[in-house]
């Protein structure tokens, strides 16, 4: 119970620096801090901090495919394999302490936790829409605040964030520049067209299809000028357990067959791509 409690303790410490600055999902009035584990807006609307440290502040959470299994293989991936650790470098330096941090997409928040680790003194908020993910968050990691959330009707106040996160993630970017402070940066994470692509070589026996982000920073330069573009590629040695985890974590595994997923696992080369665009703007 210590340990629960500890985790409701130190997210109630960080929303305390958001009083006033997130908004109800329903009627998008202001949401006060009672100081009881409770934000409540001026049409009463009310919305308790689980013992987790996790706030629900959306209509309706979302039924998809990505559950808790899918978020405990990318835990592992992430926290225990580091299969993304080159990119936290060139995110971190784009961070300062103090800054409030909305992780948007956040999943099961691993990301979020090895960006902390990096710049130890910001406010950590990690936003899903999946339940799944942001119960599997509080349970894994503490002193952030994890939210259930929608990326097209964000609970925050206009001008409320300092930096977004978007990694491998969907985006609304009408809300993100809603949010973001004058002077604030969206940092968005997408594949290159070499991720993961010893998985993919499965998934375009049946599909026949090339990936190109070309579309995507595209549609990301209509919407934010000076746009600094990092690429970041290298490759990873897996086992055949990591093999199974790539599978189980990454959305391209629901396009590939059981036979072909578990000849990749059984079979499949010994390393993997990645290969990952950072696109960072300011608001």
């Amino acid at each position: 119970m210590g340990e629960l409690k500890s985790k409701r303790d130190a997210a109630a410490a960080l929303i305390g620096q958001l009083d006033k600055q997130l908004r109800c999902p329903f009627c998008r009035q202001v949401l006060v801090w009672d100081q009881s584990y409770r934000f409540t807006c001026a049409e009463n609307h009310s919305f308790d901090l689980s013992k987790q440290g996790s706030l629900f502040l959306v209509k309706q959470a979302a039924n998809s495919q990505y559950n808790g299994p899918l978020f405990q293989a990318r835990h592992n991936m992430i926290q225990q394999f580091q299969l993304y650790a080159p990119i936290y470098e060139p995110i971190s330096l784009e961070l300062k302490n103090k800054d409030v941090i909305l992780d948007a997409g956040t999943g099961e928040g691993s990301h979020l936790n090895e960006l902390k680790k990096r710049v130890p003194d910001i406010v950590p908020i990690g936003l899903d829409l999946s339940k799944d993910g942001i119960n599997q968050a509080g349970k894994l990691y503490r002193d952030s605040v994890w939210m259930v959330g929608d990326l097209a009707n964000l609970p925050f106040q206009n001008e409320s964030i300092n930096v977004i996160l978007n990694i491998l993630s969907p985006s609304n970017y009408a809300e993100f520049k809603r949010v973001l402070k004058q002077g604030g940066k969206l940092i968005k994470v997408i594949p290159g067209e070499n991720y993961l692509q010893e998985l993919r070589e499965y998934t375009n026996e049946t599909t026949n299809v090339t990936y190109s982000n070309h579309q995507t920073v595209a549609l990301f330069n209509q919407h934010f000028s000076e746009v600094q573009i990092k690429i970041v590629q290298y490759k990873k040695e897996l086992t055949q357990t990591e093999r199974q985890a790539i599978v189980n974590m990454s959305p391209l595994g629901w396009s590939v067959s059981a036979e072909a997923k578990q000849m990749y696992i059984e079979e499949g080369q010994s390393t993997i791509t990645i290969d990952l665009t950072l696109l960072i703007a300011k608001a």
